[in-house]
């Protein structure tokens, strides 16, 4: 047999690419199933414009291995992502072009790449609480730990909740409860998850990560060629929804929040919470009660109060912040 005129063009092996990305995630890969670990550094994954970018990055790169042939997703820790890196928004603010790639581009890719770029079965395994949860929701199959809550919050603070996850809640939870959760930012949990359909299984703590495995390991008996098909038609109903909706729903948060900054109304308490800030609030809705009740025009006008008034206990040592990593990176300077 004669030689081709060209060979196959050389792509990125695992080694490599585990190297471009190790700030963001932790790659393991075993018998063709590959376990991708969101991080930032050696701690929890900080929401960041850099992050962000990652996320979409690292995905379509996944997409071009063949030697992954099915992945997990999940994050460091006992939790889902909970902090944001206060310095990692700058690039946010560079308009118009920064911010229109961070919005236009990495926003919808962050959504749509877990989709149309990602061809084999995927496992999203959610070790607990946390928000920017559209990656393991994503997933054809989703395990969350027991004590997992989560929520759409953008409302509360100000913004249009348009990166995805309002329409995924509009999607699972159906228009009527998934616009409620949507427009009022009130935490569901797990049980709430899995009677709704957005969750496949509802695991002890500690166990989402070991679950997945076991999932991806039984698929492994099937052939390739089979399980890699079923992952498509499994995808194909979130496919049409994306192409329906997505764009409409990404592009209608940028628009509300350049209002905002055009307005110059972002902040922390202001009319739209910048995303720098995030922190402060999240640590305060994770490890409390307060946003798993029905919300009211009194607990969103004092949410910024409380979280601030949570945070100066912790400080003063009266009580113990479970998120380790808060506020990790905010520069000094930054007033309650």
């Amino acid at each position: 047999m004669g030689k081709p005129l060209a060979d196959y063009v050389k792509l990125p092996e695992l080694e490599e690419y585990k190297e471009w990305f190790k700030n963001f995630a932790d790659l393991h890969r075993e018998d063709g199933i590959l376990q991708v670990t969101w991080k930032t550094n050696d701690g929890p994954m900080h929401h960041s414009g850099m992050s962000h970018r990652a996320i979409s990055q690292l995905v379509r790169v996944l997409s071009l291995d063949y030697k992954n042939e099915i992945i997990i997703f999940t994050h460091i820790g006992d939790n889902w992502m909970i902090e944001s890196d206060a310095n990692g928004w700058e690039t946010y603010s560079e308009l118009p072009t920064q911010r229109f790639q961070h919005q236009y581009f990495d926003d919808t890719n962050l959504i749509k790449n877990m989709l149309f770029d990602l061809d084999v079965p995927t496992i999203g395994a959610i070790p607990g609480p946390g928000f920017h949860w559209d990656c393991p929701m994503l997933c054809d199959v989703t395990i969350c730990a027991e004590d997992t809550k989560i929520e759409v919050p953008h409302a509360q603070g100000g913004m249009v909740p348009g990166d995805g996850m309002g329409l995924l809640c509009q999607h699972y939870f159906g228009t009527k409860r998934g616009n409620y959760y949507m427009m009022t930012t009130r935490q569901f949990n797990a049980q709430q998850m899995l009677d709704w359909g957005m969750v496949s299984e509802v695991v002890a703590k500690g166990k989402a990560l070991e679950r997945a495995w076991e999932i991806a390991r039984m698929w492994k008996h099937m052939p390739y060629e089979n399980r890699t098909i079923m992952s498509n038609l499994a995808k194909r109903p979130l496919k049409k929804l994306l192409v329906d909706d997505l764009k409409l729903h990404t592009v209608s948060e940028q628009y509300g929040s350049l209002l905002s900054v055009a307005a110059g109304r972002m902040g922390y308490d202001s009319g739209q919470h910048d995303e720098k800030y995030i922190s402060r609030s999240s640590d305060w809705r994770y490890a409390t009660s307060d946003m798993e009740q029905p919300q009211t025009a009194e607990s969103w006008s004092t949410m910024f109060k409380k979280a601030a008034q949570w945070n100066e206990k912790v400080r003063s040592g009266e009580i113990e912040n479970p998120y380790v990593f808060e506020h990790s990176n905010e520069p000094e300077g930054y007033a309650y």
